[in-house]
């Protein structure tokens, strides 16, 4: 007999895709996490007022610490959900047929085998949970990077405005040198201005940080509900042995 299947499983099983200019990070989606905002590259009299306060362009330094592709990240979550799917519908095909070869086959072997089938639908049906747990940890990932991109994005965006006074009051200073008291005004009018950029600086790396052991933390729990998956799919019922109708 034929068994006519009630969901398609394939069909879930589509390559994700992420648009980081539509969608929304609750939904598990990243903008591009490198762009910062509308920081732009550092004029010439922006690059004074940082090197006045660092020894390091931030810009460069806030993009190599929150490095990576994060849209492919938010990619996975998708794609997690698709397998969930997956095996939900594999699941309620399985369970369709043994319904269906119920109707139409009796013995021990019968029982047995609607048994083995029904076993073998609720396992599979069970890891949906494990998968979606899986989605679920990487669309929090996903916001908590693109929540403190756009945190560092505000603070670099503050460094560079403040690093441009600093840098205007420092050449201000050095074309009344001739005064003697220029060079020393200028200096004293940019302190505080150093000083907040240092702060900002200081509350940028505070945020990355706390992202990293965020990270941490969901690597993991992700490397635990792996294993919870590997586990249940090495414990699948298999059959004893083939089975052979003595009037077959």
């Amino acid at each position: 007999m034929g068994f006519a299947d009630v969901a398609d499983p394939t069909g879930r099983l589509v390559a994700p895709k992420v648009d980081g200019d539509k969608e929304e990070p609750e939904g598990g989606i990243v903008k591009d996490l490198l762009s910062f905002g509308d920081v732009l590259s550092p004029s010439w009299v922006i690059s004074k007022g940082l090197e006045l306060a660092f020894d390091f362009n931030p810009v460069d330094e806030a993009k190599k610490l929150i490095a990576g592709d994060w849209e492919e990240y938010a990619e996975c979550a998708k794609a997690w959900k698709a397998m969930g799917d997956f095996c939900e519908d594999l699941a309620e095909n399985i369970r369709a047929g043994n319904r269906a070869l119920d109707k139409s086959w009796n013995g021990n072997a019968a029982d047995a085998a609607y048994i083995y089938f029904d076993t073998l639908a609720k396992d599979i049906a069970d890891m949906k949970n494990s998968f979606n747990e899986l989605k679920e940890s990487y669309e929090k990932t996903t916001e908590a990077v693109w929540n403190t991109a756009e945190a560092c994005g505000d603070l670099l965006q503050g460094i560079l405005d403040t690093a441009a006074i600093v840098g205007l009051t420092a050449l201000a200073g050095a074309s009344t040198s001739f005064t003697l008291f220029g060079p020393v005004i200028a200096a004293g009018a940019v302190a505080g201005e150093i000083i907040a950029m240092i702060n900002m600086w200081s509350k940028l790396t505070t945020a990355i940080s706390e992202l990293q052991t965020m990270l941490n933390g969901s690597i993991g729990l992700v490397t635990g509900i792996s294993s919870s998956i590997e586990a249940k799919a090495v414990k699948f019922p298999l059959p004893g042995r083939a089975y052979d109708s003595p009037v077959a």
